[in-house]
């Protein structure tokens, strides 16, 4: 796959840049894409025929659309990290509530705890951080966690 993508991309057929999305609105033959390069103050306006997304799922949870995000949220059951990068979780994966209790009733793995673990996209990640939880839960945290 690499291989591939360094071809289309000596090609001209592919080109990775980075920036803050400005708009983005589909057109007949793909999407008429407006964003500002980092750094810059100006605008790029270019027609492309597909766009990647590579930021991950909104963090945001205060944008959030999801249901359940947005009952817990008016409960007071969960909160926004520091940077809003997702729920506001301490190091075992106890989502605090609007006071910053750790809930020993509600845990969070994976993206949603990037405001704590950061880079946790991966699945070998998620999979320690998974293992660390299920050892918590268990009351097993003297187990291993060989081969993972």
């Amino acid at each position: 796959m690499a291989k591939r993508i360094a071809e289309i991309e000596a090609e001209g057929r592919l080109e990775f840049v980075a920036g803050k999305l400005v708009s983005a609105e589909p057109t007949e033959s793909g999407v008429s894409v407006a964003y500002r390069p980092r750094g810059k103050d100006e605008l790029v306006r270019l027609g492309v025929s597909r766009t990647i997304n590579c930021t991950g799922p909104e963090g945001d949870l205060m944008r959030s659309g999801a249901p359940l995000v947005k009952d817990l949220l008016a409960q007071g059951k969960v909160r926004s990290d520091a940077h809003r990068l997702g729920l506001d979780v301490d190091h075992l994966g106890r989502v605090r509530d609007i006071d910053g209790e750790p809930q020993d009733t509600l845990f969070a793995v994976g993206p949603v705890t990037k405001g704590e673990a950061w880079e946790i996209v991966a699945v070998p990640d998620i999979r320690r951080q998974v293992w660390n939880l299920a050892r918590y839960l268990a009351d097993a945290h003297w187990v291993g966690g060989e081969g993972l």
